[in-house]
């Protein structure tokens, strides 16, 4: 028998826990943000797009409540919440129409992710299920908000099913002038005839899953081509990290506004040119002649290159190992 209080974070400890996250795998302080000076959804992003591979947990929270929705929209009358959303919630209202200011925090909190409805898929059949007003089978939305004047002239009730708007399996909508059924009309969906109304979730199974919802919630970006230059088994953490700060020029140089420091000049040029990450890794004559000595060491050619052509020099010239 399902439990009645769902799996997931309903207070606020996750917006309490987000910000400390990082501290602790970093092993800083709670004011890491005076250290770290990339965002967090960038850390959070895979390797492949360029961050650490941590998991957001408010993305990952997000995507575990939604499955809670994806039960109240499938109707899963083996689970006795779902059950009891139904009829002492709902009380055979729609979902998307459902007024959600009343009720438990936690039962606030899955009303507020109906606009991720993008992810759902409502495949017209013969309409005995779908509410012809209330449900998100027409790519506008609920009717009944988008054109609120819809069940006044058609003369169809606000509680119809879409079944009404059907007629041998195809659509029969009043011969109307108004512009709002015109409208309508003009965007209305592919009837599949002898087959019921059916909810899909858009992944190549139809089926929901965690890790569909937290790509719906945090699309994934482009893949950046120098992700490998941080892979390898002999590649020292601690480096790999630096480096990923280097190569989003996140790295505390002075020439960083939250440096709180007058003089910004490099050290190491007796503060002849401010200290930015590309003076100090390829303009700077006492550090292009360590990286000199390196290149040689490793038999690198690629950091001959200046500012940001050096990366993809590197991965062009197949030194991800180096």
């Amino acid at each position: 028998m399902e439990s009645l209080k769902p799996d997931v974070c309903w207070t606020s400890s996750t917006d309490q826990i987000s910000p400390k996250h990082p501290a602790l795998l970093l092993g800083i302080g709670i004011n890491w943000t005076r250290l770290c000076q990339s965002a967090w959804d960038q850390i959070c992003r895979p390797k492949e797009e360029g961050g650490l591979g941590f998991h957001n947990i408010l993305v990952i929270n997000k995507a575990l409540m939604l499955k809670h929705l994806w039960k109240i929209v499938q109707n899963d009358r083996h689970s006795i919440w779902v059950d009891w959303i139904l009829h002492h919630r709902l009380r055979n209202n729609s979902l998307w129409t459902f007024n959600g200011s009343t009720g438990s925090w936690g039962w606030k909190k899955i009303i507020k992710l109906r606009p991720v409805q993008r992810g759902l898929i409502y495949q017209v059949g013969n309409g005995t299920t779908f509410k012809l007003w209330q449900d998100i089978w027409h790519q506008q939305g609920p009717l009944s908000i988008a054109f609120p004047r819809g069940p006044e002239v058609t003369g169809w009730p606000l509680n119809s099913f879409l079944s009404r708007a059907l007629q041998h399996g195809h659509w029969s909508w009043p011969n109307h002038n108004d512009p709002d059924i015109s409208e309508i009309v003009s965007q209305l969906p592919l009837v599949h005839q002898n087959s019921p109304d059916t909810i899909m979730w858009r992944h190549a199974s139809g089926q929901f899953s965690v890790k569909s919802a937290t790509e719906l919630i945090q699309p994934p970006n482009d893949r950046v081509v120098w992700h490998g230059l941080l892979q390898g088994r002999y590649k020292i953490p601690r480096h790999n990290f630096i480096l990923w700060l280097a190569i989003l020029e996140k790295l505390s140089t002075l020439d960083k506004h939250w440096i709180s420091r007058g003089d910004n000049g490099c050290v190491l040029c007796d503060g002849q040119y401010v200290e930015s990450h590309d003076h100090l890794f390829f303009n700077c004559l006492y550090t292009r002649r360590c990286l000199q000595i390196v290149q040689r060491q490793v038999g690198s050619t690629g950091l001959s290159r200046a500012g940001s052509n050096a990366l993809n020099g590197l991965v062009k010239d197949g030194d991800l190992n180096t």
